[in-house]
């Protein structure tokens, strides 16, 4: 873990605020080093700001609680209203998710949830602690037309799709369809694949399926991936599609690690980085997570980072907000995190190709 005072550098006093609470959390360490930010008389409108950028405000609401932790007033009363509509937000989502899994399943079709709600009920000291806007779940390419059945006589409306003869081109290229469910105010993200075909290639639904597992909490039950499969999945969208650009992604995996210490020994998380070509972004990721939170990991999974990578994950406007294969910052931030130059090319050539290829727009 870096040592603040070397970070003074790279953020700003405000990042570093969000910063000494996420090592708070993971190790205990900073309280001193919170009072002397506190009596430096912050701008806690611009601390809320970088906290809703990069969605953590609820995650540091309840630091603050734990900690006893002397803030601004509005600010805490800020916070303590996000805390409470995302736990209202993810008991609902817990509840959805429920029942679309049960209703397929009753249909003969298997759907596993990970990310979202199923993350943070799983990882995070309590359900109201992260930001959750989408429920995540993953089908067989197979069963998706089927699936959208169920989701349009269910009264989903449709968000991002297509009409259903060219459903086999799009699931070709893209990986995903979105719904939004009125009732719930949320969206429903079925997944076919985990990366677009631009982002590169990734292990299918088939590659997860054998290791799924009940997983049952307050809400309802529904079908999740073990520990080390689940962080595969949930490094897709993290580490390799959006590569640490926004701070919850940090902390999501932080909390993985800190609940399961001897995830990284599983040797199939290496190996499928390896294989598909994202070790590079994955070591990095963590070994960025580490500097920043504290948290361990075996030295196969450490690399040297440097000022810009560190900066990425709390940068204030968010560095890439919209990551895609036309955007050049993305493109170049891309490049940067391929495992080798053939991948570089290849990549490359996929962006250029996807400039004909039509969306579901």
């Amino acid at each position: 873990m870096i040592p603040l005072k070397e970070l003074a550098d790279t953020y700003s006093n405000e990042q570093l605020f969000l910063l000494q609470l996420c090592r708070l959390y993971f190790s205990g360490f900073g309280k001193t080093d919170f009072h002397d930010f506190a009596a430096s008389q912050p701008d806690w409108q611009l601390v809320y700001k970088i906290a809703m950028a990069h969605g953590v405000r609820p995650f540091i609401y309840d630091v603050i609680l734990k900690y006893d932790l002397d803030v601004d007033t509005g600010f805490k009363s800020r916070l303590e209203n996000d805390h409470r509509v995302m736990l209202q937000r993810n008991m609902m989502q817990a509840i959805l998710t429920t029942k679309i899994t049960t209703d397929l399943k009753d249909l003969g079709i298997t759907v596993i949830a990970y990310k979202g709600t199923a993350l943070v009920s799983r990882y995070y000291d309590n359900i109201g602690m992260r930001e959750s806007i989408d429920i995540d779940l993953m089908a067989s390419r197979t069963d998706i037309g089927k699936i959208e059945d169920y989701f349009i006589a269910s009264g989903y409306i449709p968000k991002e799709t297509v009409p259903r003869n060219y459903l086999k081109f799009y699931q070709g290229f893209f990986k995903d369809m979105v719904y939004r469910v009125p009732k719930y105010d949320c969206n429903i993200e079925i997944h076919w694949s985990l990366l677009n075909g631009f982002a590169g290639k990734y292990p299918p639904f088939e590659f997860f399926k054998p290791h799924i597992e009940p997983y049952k909490q307050a809400y309802g039950e529904y079908a999740v991936l073990s520990p080390p499969f689940d962080f595969l999945a949930t490094i897709s969208n993290h580490l390799v599609t959006d590569m640490g650009t926004r701070f919850k992604y940090m902390i999501d995996i932080a909390c993985i690690l800190k609940k399961h210490p001897a995830l990284l020994d599983d040797p199939v998380i290496l190996s499928t980085a390896a294989k598909f070509g994202f070790k590079k972004r994955l070591i990095k990721g963590l070994s960025v997570v580490s500097s920043l939170t504290g948290v361990d990991i075996p030295p196969s999974c450490s690399t040297t980072i440097n000022s810009e990578d560190l900066l990425v994950p709390l940068q204030y406007p968010v560095a890439l907000s919209s990551l895609q294969f036309n955007n050049i910052r993305f493109l170049k931030h891309s490049l940067r995190s391929q495992d080798s130059i053939v991948n570089k090319a290849r990549f490359l050539l996929r962006s250029f190709v996807y400039f004909f290829i039509p969306s579901y727009i």
